[in-house]
């Protein structure tokens, strides 16, 4: 019993210590390359924000603080909306379809600045990458959050 107290308090100690936050801003969605509209852009939008929060929050010091702008989006594969069945699904081909997202951001601690810059992310060959197991495919944006994901570890959290 002893044990697993502690071991608890050791694992609650370990997870209070990363807390992070993340502050997303979408700027112009209307424009963005191909994001979806109406309340599929909102979709977009909600998972990709509460994706970074959870990056921050999982990674980042509690001092420590993510802004983010996002400037354009275009998801992997193509919208097909002449299909009847799923107007909405998207296909993928892994040919020019590879997701794309444009961002600024600026990572502080406190009222210190410790990286900031504007980064247009892709990943060309999402369909042939690994580690898609850490998201399950029927989650939405698998392949955007695997490209955010290896963006935020190599160029925030690996800078540290």
């Amino acid at each position: 019993m002893r044990i697993t107290l502690t071991c608890l308090a050791l694992a609650s100690a370990c997870f209070s210590a990363q807390a992070g936050s993340a502050a997303v801003r979408f700027v112009d969605p209307d424009r963005f390359m191909d994001a979806g509209h109406g309340t599929a852009l909102a979709n977009t939008q909600q998972v990709l924000a509460e994706h970074f929060k959870h990056l921050a929050s999982t990674a980042l010091p509690a001092t420590q603080s993510l802004d983010v702008e996002v400037i354009d989006i275009d998801l992997a594969g193509e919208l097909q909306p002449w299909r009847r069945v799923w107007p909405d699904a998207r296909v993928m081909r892994g040919a020019a379809d590879w997701p794309r997202i444009t961002l600024r951001f600026t990572l502080r601690d406190g009222d210190r600045v410790l990286a900031q810059g504007e980064d247009h992310l892709s990943d060309m060959n999402y369909l042939r990458g690994g580690h898609l197991h850490q998201f399950r495919m029927a989650e939405p944006l698998p392949y955007e959050k695997r490209m955010l994901s290896t963006w935020f570890n190599q160029r925030l959290v690996g800078q540290r």
